[in-house]
C-alpha cells in the first residue's frame, strides 16, 4: 500500500520535471513547513514516559485541572454561544439602534490582549475594584470559576459572533414566509425553520469558542486564583519547577481535545449544505417580531455594551491613577514605566510583523500549491497548513522551547524562535483566506498566461499576485493584531533580550501594579487600534472592505 502510494505521489509529481525550480521551491516549502509544525508537535508528545501519562488518573491534581479545564469550556462555550446569538440576531435581522456601537464592541476583544478582560475585571469588582468597594462599599472576591467564566463569556463571544452572524446574514427569509402563509406560529417557525438553517453558524460558532476557550492562558493565569486549569497547571511545571515531562503531559493532555473540537467544527459543519438561496431569488425582509422581543434583545446588547465599555474605560482611567484603589489622582508615571520599557514595545511591533509578514508570505504558497499544483501531496500539504490551528498557544511555546534548545536546532533566546513560532501560529488564518481567495479566481487567466509562454513563476507574480493582493494584506494586518496581543505562544520561548509587552503586563499584574500594567496595555490597544483604522481607511479608498 505504501508503495503505491509513493508511486502515485511520484507519478503527479513528475508533471512538474519541465519546471525543476518550481519543483526544488515546492520541495523546500513543504519540508520547512512540516519541520517547524510536526517537530515541536513531536517534541511535547514524545517527551514525557507512561509513567507520566499515568498520573493524569493517579494523581488528584492532575485530574481536577482537567475536569475543571472540561468544566470551563462547556459553561463559557454555551454562555459565548447564547450571547453571539443574540447580537448576531440582533444585528441581522432587527431594525434597531445603535447597530454601528454594537458592531464594534464584538471586534474590541478580538484585537486586544487576551486578559485584558481579566484585568479590568478585577480593577472594577477587586477587593480595590472601583465599583465594589468604590461605589457598593463591599469586598467581593473575583478570583476563581465564577470570575473566569465571566471574563471568556465576554472575552470569546465575539468569536462565535463572526461565524453565527455570517450563517444569518446569509439566510433567505423567504421559507420562514412560506411558513407563515401555511399557519405557523411564531414558535413553530423558530423551531422547525429558523433554527435549523442556522445550525451550521450556531455549531461552528460554539467550536470556535470552545477551541479558543479550552486554550486560553492569559485570563486563567489572572483571575482563575486557586482554580487550576490544564494551561495554567502546565505553564506553573515549566516555570516553577522546570519540570518538562509533566509540563509536556499536561500539555498533550490539552492538545487531545483541541484536536477533537478542530476536526469536528472542519468536518460536521463544513460537510453541511444550508443553501437557501438560489439563482436569482432575493430575500424579503425579516419577518416583524413582537415589540417585546425586539427590545429586549436589544437591552440585552446595550447592557453587554455598556460592561464592555465599562472594561475598556476602567482600564484607560487606571493607566493615570497615581495607586489604584487609594489614590486616584491624575498622573503619567504610569506611561513613563511604559516608556522605560520601550525596548519590549519594540519588540513586540518587531516580532509581530515580521511574523505577519512571513505567515502571509508562506500561506500564500501553500494555498498555491494545494489549490493549483496537483503533486499528489495536496492534502498532506493542506493537513500541515491548518495544523497549527488546532495546536493550543501553551502547547506550541512548550513544543518550540523543547525542539530549538539543543544542538543543531538552537534557537532559544533568540529573536528568531519567537518570530518563527507567531509566524506557523498565525498560519492557518492566513492559509485560510488565501486559499478562499484563490478559489474565487478561474484557471482562465493563469492558462492565457501559461499559453503566451509565461512560467510558473511569472504567472504567479504578475496575475495571481496582484489579484490577491487585498487578501495578502488582510492577513498581515490580522496576523499582526493577533501577534503583538499574543501571550501563550511565547510564554516559554522569551528571553530577558526578547521579551515583549505581554509577558511585563502579566508581571506587573502578578506584582498587583494595576497602573503600569493598564499603562502598557492601554499602549497595547492604541497601536493595535492604530493599525487597524490605517488598514480599514487604505482598504475603502480602494473601494474594498477588510474582514476583520
Amino acid at each position: 500500500m505504501v508503495t503505491t502510494a509513493f508511486k502515485e505521489v511520484w507519478s503527479e509529481f513528475r508533471k512538474l520535471r519541465n519546471e525543476p525550480v518550481l519543483a526544488l521551491v515546492i520541495i523546500a516549502i513543504v519540508c520547512i513547513t512540516a519541520f517547524f509544525v510536526l517537530w515541536p508537535i513531536i517534541k511535547v508528545v514524545s517527551a514525557p514516559g507512561l509513567a507520566d501519562y499515568a498520573q493524569l488518573v493517579t494523581n488528584s491534581r492532575w485530574t481536577q485541572a482537567a475536569l475543571n479545564s472540561l468544566m470551563m469550556t462547556v459553561l463559557s462555550t454555551a454562555s459565548c454561544t447564547f450571547v453571539a446569538f443574540i447580537f448576531a440576531y440582533t444585528i441581522s435581522r432587527l431594525n434597531i439602534p445603535c447597530k454601528g456601537l454594537f458592531k464594534f464592541i464584538t471586534i474590541l476583544p478580538i484585537v486586544s490582549p487576551p486578559f485584558i478582560v481579566a484585568l479590568s475585571y478585577i480593577l472594577l469588582f477587586g477587593r480595590q475594584g472601583i465599583i465594589s468597594k468604590h461605589v457598593l462599599g463591599i469586598s467581593l472576591d473575583v478570583y476563581g470559576w465564577h470570575g473566569l467564566w465571566m471574563v471568556q463569556t465576554i472575552n470569546f463571544f465575539p468569536f462565535a459572533y463572526a461565524v453565527i452572524y455570517g450563517v444569518l446574514r446569509s439566510n433567505s427569509t423567504n421559507l420562514e414566509y412560506a411558513a407563515y402563509n401555511l399557519g405557523a406560529t411564531r414558535w413553530q417557525v423558530f423551531k422547525e425553520v429558523f433554527l435549523p438553517l442556522c445550525r451550521p453558524g450556531i455549531a461552528g460558532g460554539a467550536l470556535i469558542a470552545a477551541m479558543n476557550i479550552l486554550a486560553d492562558f492569559g485570563n486563567p493565569i489572572i483571575i482563575g486564583g486557586n482554580f487550576s486549569l490544564l494551561p495554567t497547571e502546565a505553564y506553573m511545571q515549566m516555570s516553577g519547577w522546570f519540570n518538562l515531562s509533566e509540563a509536556a503531559m499536561l500539555s498533550t493532555t490539552l492538545l487531545i481535545p483541541a484536536l477533537a473540537l478542530f476536526i469536528l467544527n472542519r468536518r460536521w459543519v463544513g460537510k453541511r449544505s444550508y443553501v437557501t438561496v438560489t439563482g436569482k431569488e432575493t430575500s424579503l425582509e425579516p419577518y416583524p417580531v413582537p415589540g417585546y422581543v425586539k427590545w429586549g434583545m436589544f437591552s440585552f446588547c446595550m447592557l453587554v455594551t455598556i460592561v464592555i465599555i465599562a472594561v475598556y474605560g476602567v482600564l484607560f482611567f487606571g493607566a493615570f491613577t497615581q495607586t489604584w484603589g487609594y489614590d486616584w489622582s491624575l498622573t503619567l508615571k504610569n506611561l513613563s514605566y511604559v516608556f522605560f520599557k520601550k525596548q519590549e514595545v519594540i519588540n513586540s511591533l518587531k516580532f509581530a510583523l515580521m511574523a505577519s509578514v512571513g505567515a502571509a508570505f508562506l500561506s500564500i504558497i501553500l494555498a498555491y500549491i494545494v489549490q493549483r499544483k496537483q503533486i499528489g501531496i495536496n492534502r498532506f500539504v493542506d493537513f500541515l497548513a491548518i495544523l497549527p490551528g488546532a495546536v493550543p498557544g501553551v502547547f506550541l511555546s512548550l513544543g518550540f522551547a523543547m525542539g530549538f534548545s539543543e544542538s543543531p536546532f538552537t534557537l532559544s533566546g533568540t529573536s528568531a524562535i519567537m518570530v518563527l513560532a507567531l509566524m506557523f501560529w498565525n498560519l492557518p488564518t492566513c492559509y485560510s483566506a488565501n486559499l478562499a481567495s484563490l478559489q474565487q479566481i478561474g484557471h482562465s487567466l493563469e492558462e492565457a498566461s501559461t499559453n503566451l509562454g509565461a512560467g510558473s513563476f511569472r504567472t504567479f507574480r504578475n496575475v495571481l499576485l496582484p489579484l490577491l493582493k487585498g487578501s495578502f494584506i488582510s492577513c498581515i494586518v490580522l496576523s499582526f493584531l493577533r501577534s503583538i496581543t499574543c501571550l501563550s505562544v511565547i510564554i516559554f520561548i522569551y528571553s530577558a533580550n526578547t521579551s515583549v509587552g505581554t509577558v511585563s503586563i502579566l508581571g506587573l499584574v502578578s506584582n498587583g501594579e494595576w497602573g503600569s500594567a493598564s499603562a502598557f496595555t492601554v499602549v497595547l490597544i492604541t497601536i493595535a487600534f492604530t493599525v487597524l483604522g490605517i488598514a480599514k481607511l487604505l482598504f475603502k479608498r480602494q473601494g474594498k472592505n477588510l474582514e476583520i
